[in-house]
C-alpha cells in the first residue's frame, strides 16, 4: 500500500525568509445588497481570503524509498524510517533504543543520526527534527507535513511553543 504525502521543498540559498503559505482570494458566490437608508440595491461578489500552503510536491513515499534505497546510507535510511512512522501530529513518539530495535540500525547511528536532524550543523539550515523529550520527536511542520492546512497550522503553533520552551531551558542550563 502507498502512502500519499505532501513535502515542501525550499531553496537552499534562501532559507532564512522563504514564505511557505499565501494568501488566496476565493469567490463564493454573490449577494444583493440594500441600502437600508435609500432602498437601493446593488448586485455584490463574495469573496473569501484563505491562507494556502504552495511548493509542494506530490510524493509517493514508499516509490521514493524503494527507488532511493540503492544508494542511501543508513542515515537517510532512518530519516525516511522517521517519516514513515509519524503520527497525525507530526511526531515520532518512541526512544532511541526503541528506534534503533525497530530499524536494525545501530543505537550509536540513530542517536548520532537524531542529533543532526535536530541540530543542523550549519545554523542557517533549519532543524527536520525537533526533541519534545527522551522519547518523543516532532518533524518540523515548515519542511514536512501530512494533512490539511488547518492540522498544519495547529502543529506549527505547537512546534513554535516547544521550541521556546526548549530555548528557555537550554539558557537555564548554561
Amino acid at each position: 500500500m502507498f502512502k500519499l504525502i505532501f513535502m515542501g521543498y525550499r531553496n537552499m540559498s534562501n532559507t532564512k525568509k522563504e514564505q511557505i503559505t499565501a494568501k488566496k482570494q476565493k469567490f463564493v458566490g454573490s449577494k444583493t445588497l440594500v441600502d437600508i437608508e435609500t432602498g437601493e440595491e446593488y448586485p455584490m461578489q463574495m469573496n473569501v481570503i484563505e491562507d494556502r500552503d504552495f511548493n509542494f510536491h506530490k510524493v509517493w513515499l514508499q516509490n521514493l524509498i524503494m527507488s532511493m534505497d540503492s544508494i542511501a546510507n543508513q542515515k537517510l535510511k532512518l530519516a525516511f524510517w522517521i517519516i514513515d512512522n509519524l503520527t497525525n501530529d507530526n511526531m515520532l513518539v518512541m526512544t532511541q533504543r526503541k528506534i534503533a530495535e525497530k530499524t536494525g540500525i545501530s543505537l550509536p547511528t540513530v542517536s548520532k543520526t537524531i542529533r543532526l536532524l535536530c541540530e543542523p550543523e550549519d545554523k542557517e539550515t533549519i532543524p527536520f527534527l525537533q526533541k519534545i523529550n527522551s522519547g518523543a520527536y516532532r518533524v518540523n511542520p515548515n519542511v514536512l507535513f501530512k494533512g490539511s492546512h488547518n492540522n498544519r497550522m495547529g502543529i506549527c503553533f505547537e512546534y513554535i511553543q516547544t521550541q521556546k520552551e526548549n530555548n528557555e531551558n537550554s539558557s537555564v542550563r548554561e
